[in-house]
């Protein structure tokens, strides 16, 4: 079997997906740089390196599952036409999405610096929570969230888009929790944790040295809004995000400290319909969907064939009670 070079490499899309070909092996990323898909792959690679249009023919194709462990979404169709990459994806057999991907010349994570030796000294032993019990622990490059979870490996990173913003991520780079946040900014004085909600990454609560709990600017950190963490641009709104977040485990900031959703609409949107039907959300993630016929979250999987469940589009309340008029938390006219 020959293999192409004009395959072998990276391909990027931009956002979704991220493609590495190894001769016969294809590696799938995510938007989170985690690998979705590993898979053995053939093709005429005489017919490609002529220009012709290729279809790469997959060993395995299935990119999600459901929670039974059915196909949820598939790589329908991927082929190589005029340098560039058509990777049709299926949902649930019944939307399709046409993703065009671009070779590029840098990694996965190459837009990523690991600054260890820079402040790795300077952030070793306990930072306490602020208005909580909890505590970080760090010595060397591990972390430890008493008293709930195991010491875990991290990186100190910053991105090349922003290189005066000084994180702490796990050591493999990709969305992977410290047993419930996904990212900490460090700042002068203190550390802010992050909790990631589809490829949104929400403040949740603040540490900091003993002697400077009652000196840090708080709660200024702990109040930014959720951002997008791979688009590098203002987020999209985020209807089914509780507002006035307490921190994971209930720990953390006061019910009026909570980072609350970018309410700005999308350019293109139109003025919000008052009279208009609440849209309908995962009961356990949040996820919004667009659909009204789908049987599974396509985020997380649940199931959505039970009876129907909403949350308010502005406060993120689970209305259990579809007939309301009114959200019994925020009061947003929702019929």
């Amino acid at each position: 079997m020959k293999y192409s070079d004009k395959l072998n490499g990276y391909w990027e899309e931009g956002y979704h997906y991220y493609l590495e070909f190894k001769d016969e092996t294809l590696t799938v990323r995510d938007y989170r740089r985690a690998i979705a898909l590993e898979t053995g792959c053939s093709y005429d690679a005489a017919a490609l390196e002529r220009g012709e249009r290729t279809v790469i023919e997959l060993k395995n194709n299935v990119l999600t599952t459901c929670w039974d462990g059915s196909p949820m979404s598939v790589i329908k169709e991927l082929a190589y036409e005029n340098g560039e990459l058509a990777l049709l994806k299926c949902y649930l057999e019944e939307e399709e999405t046409l993703y065009t991907l671009k070779k590029v010349d840098h990694s996965p994570f190459d837009h990523i610096i690991i600054r260890d030796d820079e402040f790795l000294d300077k952030l070793q032993g306990v930072w306490k929570q602020w208005h909580g019990s909890g505590k970080l622990v760090i010595t060397g490059r591990t972390l430890r969230w008493e008293p709930f979870s195991e010491a875990e490996k991290f990186h100190v990173i910053s991105y090349k888009y922003s290189p005066d913003k000084v994180k702490l991520v796990p050591e493999n780079l990709i969305r992977s929790e410290f047993r419930g946040f996904t990212a900490i900014d460090v700042e002068k004085d203190m550390l802010t944790t992050y909790m990631m909600v589809y490829d949104m990454s929400v403040p949740m609560t603040v540490f900091a040295r003993e002697d400077m709990l009652d000196k840090i600017a708080v709660p200024g950190a702990a109040l930014r809004e959720p951002r997008n963490t791979m688009m590098h641009v203002s987020a999209p709104p985020m209807p089914g995000l509780m507002t006035g977040f307490t921190g994971m485990m209930g720990m953390g900031q006061p019910s009026d400290g909570g980072a609350k959703p970018v309410q700005e609409p999308a350019p293109d949107s139109k003025p919000e319909d008052p009279d208009a039907p609440t849209p309908r959300f995962c009961p356990e993630c949040g996820y919004a969907l667009r659909g009204m016929t789908a049987k599974f979250c396509p985020e997380c999987g649940s199931d959505l064939r039970g009876p129907a469940v909403n949350f308010c589009p502005d406060c993120g309340y689970l209305l259990r009670d579809l007939t309301v008029k009114f959200c019994p938390e925020c009061g947003r006219k929702l019929k």
